[in-house]
């Protein structure tokens, strides 16, 4: 699918993603960060200052798939070329247009190990961060332009016209790691003396457009064929999910509308959806969680935007929810998104859909086969992760449990 949002959203799991790794099944997956910046501030400064140096600063927000040892990553950071707009959304294969040439170049050592742990140890709040000097260049016009007393400073439609933003791009990795843009610690910041004292003008990446850009070359793999979007692929005995590429697997339930049309009246007590026999390593984990998304004949998720489509799906009303740009999801039976869950132990997905289906049942009449099998973490932050799975696909089940009531036609 190609409408999976990465950009970053208040509210929503801030990370973009930077660097690449090689898969064996999935390919080559390559991810760059893009993200515009503004002033925290408008200081004034005095005609005795004298620039210093520029440093990008990021913080670490712990996320990490490819190898998992300590290994070093070579970064360059180029500045974007083109406007980036508020209003419109970006995603995994947005093309942005950047400088030929870097303003700026380090090496970060990354150990997936140890990212694994604290991401997981929520109870602290460990703080990694990587420093990089950029061109003086890029700096001493930046410094320029410093004054509290010019819109094209102060404003920010303008000043991101001027200062379109910054792109990091991997040029020597082997993994993928995530860093936080909502955070003071992630913060790009021009360093100047006045006199003997040393003084700073800091720029903030949060609540502006950041997203991440991420690519697959899969040429040589078992999903080489998967080239183009929408279009049905049938690599053989497996199946595919992936964060951050966007590859679903599709699930049609002609066949439960077929037999349930066989049955009158039907109280299913309980439905169980499940996939078995999901490969799974330290260097490539799954998703936590897999949930349903409605999609259309076309191949298209759905999505509810106006009154018609909330008509199309009205025979289905409580038993959807609504997120992720509007695309509707099959609920629980608590009344929020469908989960099945993933268990380590038992290497497989498990969820329990019951009055979803008995809803699919008594609308039968208005059929929706098609489903989508996506990563839900929730679905708003499939575009901030590239965790993928495998499984057969003979390994995904629907059972439904169910009675059939006795109806006395003559009381």
């Amino acid at each position: 699918m190609d409408s999976l949002r990465t950009s970053v959203l208040s509210g929503e799991l801030s990370r973009l993603l930077i660097g690449k790794y090689v898969d064996p099944i999935f390919g080559t997956i390559e991810s760059k960060a893009f993200a515009q910046f503004r002033p925290l501030a408008f200081p004034t400064i005095s005609s005795a200052a004298v620039y210093d140096s520029v440093v990008l600063k990021w913080r670490y927000d712990f996320y990490a798939y490819g190898t998992p040892d300590e290994t070093t990553q070579s970064l360059s950071i180029y500045e974007i070329s083109q406007v980036l707009k508020f209003e419109d959304d970006y995603f995994f294969n947005t093309s942005v247009s950047i400088g030929r040439i870097p303003i700026g170049e380090t090496e970060a050592r990354v150990n997936a190990a140890y990212f694994k742990q604290e991401l997981a140890n929520t109870a602290t709040d460990s703080i990694l961060t990587t420093k990089i000097k950029l061109s003086d260049n890029f700096g001493r016009r930046l410094f320029d332009a410093v004054n509290p007393e010019d819109t094209l400073f102060t404003n920010l439609t303008y000043f991101v016209q001027q200062f379109k933003g910054l792109a990091i791009v991997p040029t020597q990795a082997d993994k993928i790691f995530g860093i936080t843009t909502f955070d003071a610690n992630t913060v790009l910041t021009i360093h100047y003396h006045e006199v003997d004292v040393q003084k700073t003008i800091s720029f903030s990446l949060a609540n502006l457009v950041a997203f991440s850009q991420i690519s697959a070359n899969r040429s040589g793999t078992e999903l080489a064929g998967l080239n183009s979007f929408y279009t049905n692929f049938d690599p053989g005995i497996n199946r595919y999910v992936q964060n951050g590429t966007s590859i679903i697997t599709k699930l049609d339930f002609s066949k439960f509308y077929e037999y349930m049309d066989t049955i009158p009246n039907v109280m299913i007590n309980s439905a169980e959806l499940s996939i078995s026999d999901v490969s799974s390593s330290d260097e490539f984990a799954v998703p936590g969680n897999m949930t349903l998304a409605m999609v259309r004949l076309n191949n298209r998720f759905k999505t509810i935007r106006d009154k018609q489509d909330t008509l199309d799906i009205a025979p289905l009303s409580g038993s959807l929810v609504s997120a992720d740009m509007d695309k509707p999801f099959a609920s629980s039976d608590l009344g929020g998104i469908f989960s099945m869950p993933y268990s380590t132990t038992d290497k497989n997905y498990l969820g329990y859909p019951t009055l979803f289906f008995q809803r699919l049942f008594n609308s039968k009449q208005y059929q929706y086969p098609y489903w989508a099998l996506v990563p839900s973490d929730p679905p708003s932050n499939n575009g901030k992760a590239v965790n993928r799975a495998v499984f057969p696909k003979e390994a995904i089940k629907l059972k439904i449990y169910y009675t059939r009531p006795l109806i006395n036609e003559n009381p």
